[in-house]
């Protein structure tokens, strides 16, 4: 995202959070209004129907205390009942006129209509003192059995306010039901909007930490090549820039290092090449017969030299390989026969030493640079021997699988030990067990055989073994 360029790593973890936390928030928010609308309209349907149950219980129980009273007045004929009647009317006019205003249905209101006419027609003809006593008596009579219908008028109101109670708490079931699943989808709508932005900021986050690790690992590696960039928040940028100026001082230094080394030894060679002039015409008593004792000297003179020659050689090789400016020389050639040439030019020391070979070579054709499979075959090979004990063992294993060649030396010396095995490929480098040996080397030979076998895109390793060192090689064979 490069229209996104926080100035520092805080300001990137701090709009991670505020973009991830929103969704999170909107959400808990929602449901708070969903449940907030949820619960009035709980509380509104519940106070409605507990008001209008009220309302029409209280009219049904006036409406009967009114039929009684009126009764009672008909055969009595007593004033004060008349009055307690026409108080009823009072108050069930009031109770009529709040039913009214909380009915919100319209059945319920037309019915509150009826039982109101029909009980305004009641009280009239009680209060209608006109007309004789007999006519009289007989339109009482027929008022009060207008009774019978307002009672079967009530008995169906109540039966009405009952079923609306019933929509009402079907119709908030619906609205809790479409509420849950509002708020579902809401929730998990917005859940996976933070998601998203978890995943968005965490790669924003990580990447420039990732690249600064490899960057590191890189330069770990000895890799000064690689350019170290890093892009994300400023103040990693820069970090990352800092990292690529250690590299460049990196790489300058490495650069130096290698001219010299490739110095030095050219400058040893020079006195070396002399000493082995000077050694080689005293061997050949071109200054004058020798003795014995001279003679030895001599030879000690002449072996050291050409130790020192096998050192500063290698050295060499191992800066080359370092430096990568010696182009491979890949041709079509034959692995077997050069791993069986390397190990006939060390057969001398193995008789003299009583080292039993076992060698097992199938004939297996590869494109590679015949002195650098040479000096491969020959690091491992003379390992062995250095390594292993008088009237030891030696393996020499060369097979084909698939399309690799894999090229097995094994000996039973006293190993590797475990602590030196992650270092063993190491420039310069010498185990325990290799500092004890009478015969030295530079440390240089493994590292020289690494990096030669990764110039044919192959791998070398050290394997587990009961006792000994156990090396394979591993090259490609292009069909």
């Amino acid at each position: 995202m490069q229209f996104y360029r926080p100035r520092s790593f805080f300001t990137l973890l701090l709009t991670g959070f505020l973009f991830v936390v929103l969704p999170l928030l909107t959400a808990l928010f929602s449901s708070v209004q969903i449940m907030d609308s949820l619960l009035k309209q709980g509380a509104l349907a519940v106070y409605t129907s507990v008001d209008r149950t009220n309302s029409v219980r209280r009219i049904a129980d006036l409406l009967r205390d009114q039929e009684r009273k009126a009764r009672l007045y008909n055969v009595l004929g007593e004033r004060a009942l008349l009055d307690a009647v026409n108080q009823l009317h009072g108050d069930l006019s009031d109770a009529f006129a709040h039913l009214f205003l909380t009915a919100g249905n319209n059945d319920l209101e037309q019915l509150l209509l009826k039982i109101q006419a029909g009980e305004n027609y009641i009280v009239a003809v009680l209060n209608d003192l006109s007309g004789g006593p007999v006519q009289r008596k007989k339109e009482l009579s027929l008022a009060l059995d207008r009774y019978q219908d307002v009672d079967a008028l009530t008995n169906k109101l109540i039966r009405l306010s009952n079923r609306l109670i019933s929509d009402e708490v079907s119709l908030l079931r619906q609205k809790v039901s479409e509420g849950k699943k509002t708020l579902t989808w809401q929730t998990s709508g917005l859940i996976g909007f933070s998601f998203l932005f978890l995943v968005l900021f965490t790669t924003l986050i990580l990447r420039p930490i990732r690249q600064m690790d490899r960057g590191i690992e890189n330069l770990g590696n000895g890799d000064f090549t690689t350019p170290v960039r890093v892009s994300g928040p400023r103040d990693l940028e820069a970090l990352g820039e800092r990292l690529d100026w250690l590299r460049q001082r990196l790489a300058e230094l490495d650069r130096e290092k290698i001219k010299m080394i490739a110095h030095i030894s050219h400058e040893l060679k020079t006195p070396l090449s002399s000493i082995k002039e000077g050694a080689g015409l005293l061997r050949d008593e071109v200054v004058g017969p020798m003795n014995a004792s001279q003679k030895d000297v001599v030879a000690i003179l002449d072996k050291n030299s050409n130790k020192l020659q096998k050192l500063i050689e290698n050295i060499l090789d191992f800066n080359m390989s370092q430096a990568k400016k010696e182009p491979l020389q890949m041709q079509e050639l034959r692995f077997d026969e050069i791993v069986s040439t390397v190990v006939e030019d060390h057969k001398n020391s193995m008789l003299a030493r009583r080292i039993t070979l076992y060698i097992k070579l199938a004939p297996i054709q590869i494109r590679g640079d015949v002195e650098q499979l040479k000096t491969v075959v020959d690091n491992l090979v003379s390992n062995a021997v250095k390594f292993t004990p008088d009237e030891g063992a030696i393996r020499v294993l060369l097979k084909r699988e698939g399309n690799q060649a894999i090229l097995l030396v094994e000996d039973t010396g006293v190993g590797i030990d475990r602590e030196d095995r992650s270092r063993i490929f190491s420039p310069f480098f010498q185990g325990k067990e290799a500092k004890k040996a009478i015969v030295k080397g530079s440390g240089l030979g493994l590292a020289i055989a690494k990096e030669y076998v990764q110039n044919h895109g192959g791998t070398i390793r050290l394997l587990s073994s009961g006792s000994g060192a156990r090396f394979s090689v591993v090259l490609p064979i292009h069909v």
